[in-house]
C-alpha cells in the first residue's frame, strides 16, 4: 500500500501567522497521509479538522517506480514488475518529449505525435532509442531481449508470479535502466528538462482541474503543492547528495518505504543561514 505524506496549507499558514515560528524555534506540524491517486489532486481532512487539498510537484514515472516499490515492501512481487515497466515506458514518453521539445516542437505538436503512438510500445521504444542515439551518440541501456523482456511478459501476460529476488532483479535493472538516461539528460539540458516537466507533471493537470473548481464554485481553493521525494526523481534527483537516504539498492529503498509510513511530522524554521561559497545568504 502507498501512502503519500501531503502537507495541509491551512496548518502552515496557521503557524506562519501565529509568528510561533522565530528564528531561534522550530514548530511541528502533522503530516497528513493518503493512498495514491492517478489525478494526483488529495482532498483531506488533517488532525486539526482542516478540509485541505494538496497537489503534487512530480511526474508519473517518479510515483509509478514508488509505487513497484511499495508494492515489493508488501509482497505483491507480480504488481510491483508491473509498476516498475509502467515506470520505464513513462520515463520513455518523458525522454522523447523533451528531445522534441528541444528540436522547437510546440507542446501541442508534440501531443499530436505522441497520440500517434501512444498505445504502441514497440514504437515508443523505437523512437526513444532513435532520439537517445542522435542525442548522445551511443545506444542507451534498454532491457535485454533476452532475459528481461521474456520475463516481463512471462509476468505481465502469462500470469507468471515471480520470487521477491527475481522482483528485486527487475526493479534494479529499471533502475539503472531509467537514471542512466534520465541524470545525463537532465545535465545536457537542465532548463528543458524542468519546463517538460512542468508542463506534463501532475501539479500540470491539477493547476487546470482546481482553476475550473474556483470558476465553478466561485470560491478560492487553499491548495499547497507537495514534492514526494522519490527515489528517482526530476527536481531532487538522488545523485545529487552522497548522503541522501534515498541512495542505495532496490533493498535499501524497501527499507526507506517501510519507515517512511511511520507517523511523522514536518518542522517549521525561520532561520538564516550561513553565507554560500559565493557569499550569497540563503533561507
Amino acid at each position: 500500500m502507498m501512502l503519500l505524506d501531503l502537507i495541509c496549507a491551512d496548518c502552515l499558514l496557521e503557524q506562519i501567522e501565529s509568528k510561533k515560528v522565530t528564528e531561534q524555534s522550530e514548530h511541528f506540524v502533522p503530516v497528513p497521509f493518503e493512498m495514491v491517486n492517478d489525478s494526483g489532486i488529495y482532498n483531506f481532512n488533517c488532525q486539526k479538522g482542516h478540509n485541505s487539498i494538496s497537489y503534487l510537484i512530480n511526474i508519473e514515472f517518479e510515483i509509478l517506480f514508488e509505487y513497484g516499490l511499495n508494492a515489493l515492501a508488501d509482497g505483491y512481487y507480480r504488481e510491483a514488475i508491473s509498476s516498475f515497466t509502467s515506470a520505464m515506458e513513462r520515463y520513455f514518453e518523458f525522454f522523447i518529449k523533451v528531445i522534441l521539445k528541444n528540436s522547437g516542437t510546440e507542446y501541442e505538436n508534440i501531443d499530436k505525435i505522441w497520440k500517434q503512438i501512444s498505445k504502441q510500445s514497440e514504437r515508443q521504444l523505437g523512437a526513444y532509442l532513435t532520439l537517445y542515439a542522435q542525442t548522445f551518440r551511443e545506444l542507451p541501456m534498454v532491457l535485454s531481449s533476452n532475459k528481461e523482456v521474456p520475463f516481463r511478459n512471462k509476468v505481465i501476460h502469462q500470469g507468471y508470479i515471480p520470487s521477491k529476488k527475481e522482483a528485486i532483479e527487475y526493479g534494479e535493472r529499471i533502475m539503472e535502466v531509467i537514471e542512466s538516461s534520465l541524470i545525463p539528460l537532465k545535465k545536457l539540458y537542465p532548463d528543458l528538462t524542468k519546463d517538460v516537466f512542468d508542463n506534463y507533471g501532475y501539479h500540470s493537470k491539477a493547476k487546470i482541474i482546481l482553476e475550473k473548481q474556483e470558476k465553478d464554485t466561485g470560491r478560492e481553493l487553499n491548495a499547497g503543492g507537495v514534492n514526494i521525494l522519490t527515489t528517482i526523481s526530476v527536481l531532487a534527483g538522488r545523485e545529487r547528495h552522497d548522503i541522501d537516504t534515498r541512495n542505495g539498492n532496490i533493498e535499501s529503498q524497501i527499507i526507506r518505504v517501510l519507515q517512511h509510513r511511520n507517523p511523522r511530522g514536518i518542522s517549521l524554521f525561520n532561520q538564516q543561514y550561513p553565507e554560500n561559497k559565493k557569499g550569497k545568504a540563503s533561507r
